[in-house]
């Protein structure tokens, strides 16, 4: 009875951890592809900047004379310093949003990792005093004795011997 109350909360734990991973990993998806899209806004609004300024330098080198360059390169550099300022602004917002999403991936990782080290198994599942268990009800003990000899439940001893066939 006791053994199948602990498969049972076993099978719980392991449910809760799968909706609880699940539910993490959706918000993860949802917050990737946030940063995927406004990275191809930036990708788009280069590709424009290039083009404009491609444009410019034909306009610049078609239109005037050289007395006149030099005014319109001064020109050409403030508007896309202007343009670039909102760029660069939102490429320090998406890489803090990165260093935040890294630490909270490695914060999640290490609390896992925690909760798989604190989840422990019965020495019986785990075959360690499964010989021992049936050598010392082979010599006679009774359950009681060899739950206390081995330190472990008498239930677990149970559940060795019913694995053994020896009960």
């Amino acid at each position: 009875m006791n053994t199948e109350l602990i498969l049972v909360a076993f099978g719980l734990i392991l449910f809760i951890i799968m909706v609880y991973s699940y539910m993490r990993d959706s918000e993860n998806s949802r917050q990737i592809r946030f940063l995927a899209n406004t990275m191809d806004n930036f990708n788009k609004q280069i590709f424009a900047l290039e083009r404009k300024a491609e444009k410019l330098e034909i306009a610049l080198k078609a239109h005037t004379p050289d007395t006149q360059l030099h005014t319109l390169e001064q020109k050409m550099n403030k508007e896309l310093s202007s343009m670039a300022e909102p760029i660069a602004f939102s490429l320090t917002e998406i890489e803090s949003a990165f260093a935040h999403f890294k630490k909270q991936m490695e914060a999640r990782i290490e609390h896992v990792e925690d909760g798989i080290k604190s989840i422990s198994m019965p020495k019986s599942m785990m075959g360690l005093d499964d010989q021992k268990i049936v050598s010392l009800y082979k010599q006679g003990m009774d359950k009681e004795a060899i739950a206390k000899e081995l330190a472990i439940s008498k239930s677990e001893v149970e559940f060795a011997l019913k694995i053994a066939r020896m009960q």
